[in-house]
């Protein structure tokens, strides 16, 4: 119930401030369902390890580099979280980009905001990939190279572990100069919505 009292004194406000033809647009985008659907192209300081659980599985050449990378302070974990934009309404919906947080194990790794134009046509589904590039080191200061590698493996659909990412975003909506923001964060993860406060 609350959240349906935000959405409507949001579109009351677009109403407002926008045209009829810009308007559409903006009420179709504000409709539109945010879903989980994968994490993909798992990366640990250069190495693929979608199909990786711990450091036992690392070749020797692999875990010198991760080692070397600990020596050289810097760990970067990149991965591709894949969302799904339903657009339920019988009109174009778009969004411009959106902020964001991202989750690991609950552990926020970093946050910020991206310009991303995404496009849906009307009763079409579009899957966004977001990409990101995070360096362990910075958040996991005093953990081992093999906590540091047990920590960014598993983390692929294709290894059953995505459950443990989660991405909270803020969608937003550009007209005449002005950037029109989703009135809160959405949780999405391992195939749930949830409001989030944060």
């Amino acid at each position: 119930m609350k959240k349906r009292i935000i959405m409507i004194a949001f579109l009351a406000v677009i109403t407002i401030v926008s045209g009829c033809a810009a308007l559409s647009g903006l009420q179709s985008f504000a409709k539109c369902n945010f879903d989980f659907n994968s994490v993909t192209d798992v990366t640990l300081c250069g190495i693929n390890v979608n199909t990786k659980k711990g450091i036992k599985d690392f070749g020797v050449a692999d875990a010198l580099k991760l080692a070397n990378a600990i020596k050289n302070k810097s760990f970067p974990l990149a991965l591709n979280v894949n969302v799904d934009v339903k657009n339920p309404n019988t009109t174009t919906a778009r969004l411009d980009g959106f902020d964001y947080i991202l989750w690991i194990d609950d552990v926020k790794m970093t946050s910020g905001s991206m310009t991303k134009t995404v496009s849906v046509g009307a009763s079409q589904t579009v899957m966004m990939p977001v990409n990101f590039t995070v360096d362990l080191l910075d958040i996991l200061k005093s953990e081992s190279r093999d906590k540091l590698a047990s920590f960014g493996c598993g983390l692929a659909t294709n290894n059953a572990d995505a459950s443990r990412v989660k991405l909270s975003i803020k969608p937003y909506f550009t007209i005449g100069g002005s950037v029109m923001k989703f009135p809160s964060y959405i949780t999405i993860g391992g195939n749930k919505l949830m409001p989030s406060g944060n």
